[in-house]
C-alpha cells in the first residue's frame, strides 16, 4: 500500500459534465455512462464511487477500469472499507483501489487489510509522516499480487490479502 499527496496524484478527478478524453481520469458513474461507448480501450480510466454506491452492480464491467476510487466523506465512515473488500474478495477486482476524501495516516492498516492499494491523503496530512507510518507495518501492507513478508497468521479473521481465518489455516 502507498500514500499519495493530493497535489501529486497522477489521477485527475473530472468535475465537469463534459469529459475530455485523456489518460488517468477519474469519472463518476454518470460521466462514465455518457462516454463509455466512445472511450478508447487502450486509455486508462478510473471510476469514483460514493460510499453509498453498490459496487456489485459493476461486476460485469470492472475489467474496464484501471482504478476505482472509493470516497470517505468522514474518516469515521467505514462504508468504503466494505466496498473495497467486496471489490477485492468477492468480485476479484485486480486494479488499483484508491481511498479518497477524509483519509488519515492512521487508517493505513485497515485500508490495506480491506484491499486498498493507494490512499490519497487529506490536505492537512504530512506525506513524510505517512511514509514513516507505513514502515512500521512493513510486510503487512503488501498488494494482492505481492504476498506479505510477515507472518499473517496472527490475524484471527481473514482480510482482503489473506481471506482465510485462523481456524481454516489450522485445519489445513
Amino acid at each position: 500500500m502507498k500514500f499519495v499527496a493530493s497535489n501529486s496524484d497522477r489521477w485527475t478527478r473530472v468535475d465537469d459534465r463534459l469529459v475530455d478524453r485523456a489518460p488517468y481520469r477519474l469519472l463518476t458513474l454518470e460521466q462514465w455512462q455518457d462516454v463509455h461507448l466512445s472511450w478508447p480501450t487502450d486509455m486508462p480510466v478510473g471510476l469514483v464511487l460514493s460510499n453509498s454506491d453498490d459496487v456489485r452492480a459493476l461486476e460485469g464491467s470492472l475489467s474496464r477500469f484501471a482504478a476505482i476510487a472509493l470516497h470517505f466523506p468522514k474518516w469515521t465512515d467505514g462504508r468504503a472499507y466494505s466496498q473495497a473488500r467486496l471489490l477485492r474478495v468477492r468480485l476479484h477486482y485486480t486494479g488499483d483501489i484508491r481511498a479518497m476524501g477524509d483519509v488519515l495516516v492512521d487508517m493505513a492498516l485497515p485500508l490495506a487489510r480491506t484491499g486498498f492499494d493507494t490512499a490519497v491523503l487529506r490536505a492537512d496530512q504530512d506525506l513524510e509522516v505517512a511514509q514513516q507510518a507505513l514502515r512500521f507495518f512493513e510486510g503487512l501492507l503488501s498488494s494482492p499480487g505481492q504476498p506479505a513478508i510477515a507472518d499473517r497468521s496472527a490475524y484471527y479473521q481473514g482480510d482482503a490479502l489473506d481471506p482465510d481465518p485462523v481456524f481454516r489455516k489450522v485445519a489445513a
